[in-house]
């Protein structure tokens, strides 16, 4: 795996309430990301004339690094669990941005942030949420059932049983969290995109108490 600098703390300024920080973290952010898209335009030319070019494809790959993308790309393909660990803060900052400001994500990401948004979440489903990640996913996943449903969305359902925020869940009165209460409580369910409507359908079905 690719070594990635350790001295992108100006990442974090994405999510600041302080508008002026975080407008200078999303010029910047832009401003990489246009880099790295020349370089890919370069990299295309250089195989369209030529075949695959290796040295293009890492020129690119090296400034795409640069931005938010090479971190959470850097955890979703991580193996080893510390360095899982060391770029898991990276890709609940991304899941922060995409809460907190999605028009902005919309408009500077590389490729479909709803593709990253349920990598990320897959991941951290099937890998497990390192200990010092939990509370900020399960005030995540909150959020995510309180706000009214977005793109990937589902994938949350995936973290209820690493996290369980029981008490919080158990603070909503609504279809989706009646919805997660019930895959807290029947943990041999498999959570697809087809959970939720099936549930939904199967509680329209049950006849009215009493």
């Amino acid at each position: 795996m690719r070594a990635l600098p350790d001295d992108q703390t100006w990442v974090l300024d994405l999510v600041s309430p302080d508008d002026a920080r975080r407008s200078a973290a999303l010029v910047r952010h832009r401003a990489l990301l246009a880099d790295a898209t020349r370089s890919r335009q370069r990299a295309d030319d250089i195989q369209a004339r030529q075949g695959w070019n290796r040295a293009a494809e890492n020129t690119y790959r090296r400034r795409l690094d640069l931005t938010l993308d090479g971190l959470v790309t850097a955890f979703c393909r991580a193996e080893d669990p510390a360095v899982r660990s060391h770029y898991a803060p990276y890709a609940v900052l991304f899941l922060r941005w995409e809460e907190r400001f999605p028009a902005d994500l919309r408009t500077s990401w590389p490729c479909s942030p709803w593709t990253t948004k349920e990598r990320v979440l897959r991941d951290f489903t099937r890998g497990g949420v390192p200990a010092e990640q939990e509370p900020e996913l399960a005030e995540l996943l909150v959020v995510a059932l309180r706000r009214p449903y977005r793109c990937k969305d589902w994938r949350y359902a995936g973290l209820l049983r690493h996290l369980a925020p029981a008490e919080a869940i158990a603070g909503l009165d609504d279809d989706r969290a009646r919805f997660a209460r019930h895959v807290l409580a029947h943990p041999e369910l498999t959570i697809s995109r087809f959970s939720y409507p099936r549930w939904l359908a199967a509680q329209a079905a049950r006849p009215a108490a009493g």
